[in-house]
């Protein structure tokens, strides 16, 4: 069970339809217009400008009172004042017949004005900026080591220096000397 506060904005008497309007001043209550959508009823007496409290406890059914004589099993809508009236199309039905300033059982069939047709895809909004870089993330695990890779080419033997050219000099006059 959910409630909620609301300002009544007219008279209504008990066992009327209500609709629901919220605006800059908060949720206002009146009586639902001829062939409005009704969002409540009222179980008592409401004054102008009363703040109330309304309790959703979502009774598949209302007793409304019949703005005229009506047959069971007729569909009902929202006539002036708040009462129920016959319609060919409405929020739902009665289960027994009444006479008007009577109390009628309605049995709601539809809420809020029910589901209408999906609205067309608006346009896609402008890209915004680009947001600050992340921390850098934790280093993951090691992976296996890869498979040995084949044996490279023979390299370049290079260049002797002098200095190895000598010492090999030295080498070889030594082994002669030595002979």
């Amino acid at each position: 069970m959910s409630k909620f506060t609301a300002v009544v904005t007219e008279d209504v008497a008990a066992n009327r339809l209500l609709s629901k309007t919220i605006g800059a001043e908060g949720i206002t209550l009146a009586a639902t217009t001829a062939g409005g959508t009704p969002d409540f009823r009222s179980t008592g007496r409401l004054k102008k400008d009363e703040e109330i409290t309304v309790t959703i406890n979502n009774s598949p059914s209302w007793l409304v009172e019949a703005g005229e004589d009506i047959t069971a099993g007729a569909t009902v809508a929202a006539g002036a004042g708040g009462v129920v009236v016959a319609s060919a199309t409405g929020f739902g039905y009665i289960v027994k017949a009444v006479k008007a300033g009577e109390l009628a059982s309605v049995i709601r069939s539809t809420t809020g004005g029910g589901a209408g047709q999906p609205g067309p895809k608006g346009d896609k909004g402008a890209t915004g900026p680009a947001g600050p870089k992340g921390d850098k993330g934790d280093t993951g695990a090691t992976g296996a080591a890869g498979a040995k890779g084949d044996k490279g080419d023979k390299g370049d033997p290079g260049e002797v220096t002098k200095a190895q050219y000598d010492a090999l000099a030295a080498r070889v006059t030594a082994l002669e000397g030595a002979g």
